[in-house]
């Protein structure tokens, strides 16, 4: 494939905390996606595409965790076993961008090899991580999926298409906490503009054709 078409593919979370039934914030059957999961990034490395994501790396002093008086428990918690990606999209040579601003110079190292690049963030808002609005800037259309519907995967659509970037959800490569939220979700990503594709339309070339 021809890099310049620069369609990236993005892997919101997949990470144990969320994905193994044992994992401290466990989101429902996000196990079964597994042998999606792994289709979408052989898929990628086969075809050039890179693949790009986001990943939680908590400390103790983090506003959302319940001690601090957030909403959600301790999870993906530094270094430890439950922040780690799980086999099936664990990443061969990534890039860790940390959630601090880059120089020009630092984006541009990055920039020279691509192929993986995870976002460190603090928040369910992966746009909080100040780089990835400028690492991404040249890439569309962006696909998208991972966890969790009502939470990371919304504000990963939202944030690209404020950007105007094309943003493709593969819906059975995802999966919600709360069935009314994640609808709700789904909903506010079709209305602006998130086209919904499945694993077969990416295995069959739909993006490269």
């Amino acid at each position: 494939m021809d890099r310049n078409n620069k369609i990236l593919f993005f892997d919101v979370d997949t990470q144990t905390d969320f994905i193994e039934k044992t994992g401290a914030l466990y989101i429902p059957e996000a196990e079964t996606l597994k042998p999606h999961f792994k289709q979408l990034i052989k898929y990628a490395r086969i075809n050039g595409i890179p693949v790009w994501g986001s990943v939680d790396a908590h400390s103790e002093s983090d506003p959302e965790l319940v001690q601090n008086n957030g909403p959600f428990p301790n999870h993906c918690m530094q270094n430890s076993a439950g922040q780690q990606k799980i086999a099936e999209t664990a990443p061969m040579d990534p890039v860790w961008i940390e959630n601090r601003h880059y120089s020009d110079n630092e984006i541009m190292q990055i920039l020279q090899n691509p192929d993986e690049i995870y976002f460190l963030k603090q928040s369910y808002n992966m746009f909080d991580n100040p780089n990835l609005e400028i690492l991404s800037a040249d890439y569309d259309p962006i696909v998208v999926f991972g966890v969790a519907t009502d939470y990371c995967i919304l504000t990963a659509v939202l944030g690209f298409r404020n950007l105007n970037k094309t943003v493709y959800l593969v819906e059975d490569a995802i999966k919600t906490v709360n069935p009314d939220d994640g609808q709700k979700a789904l909903e506010k990503m079709r209305t602006v503009g998130a086209v919904f594709i499945n694993i077969n339309d990416v295995l069959n070339d739909f993006l490269l054709n």
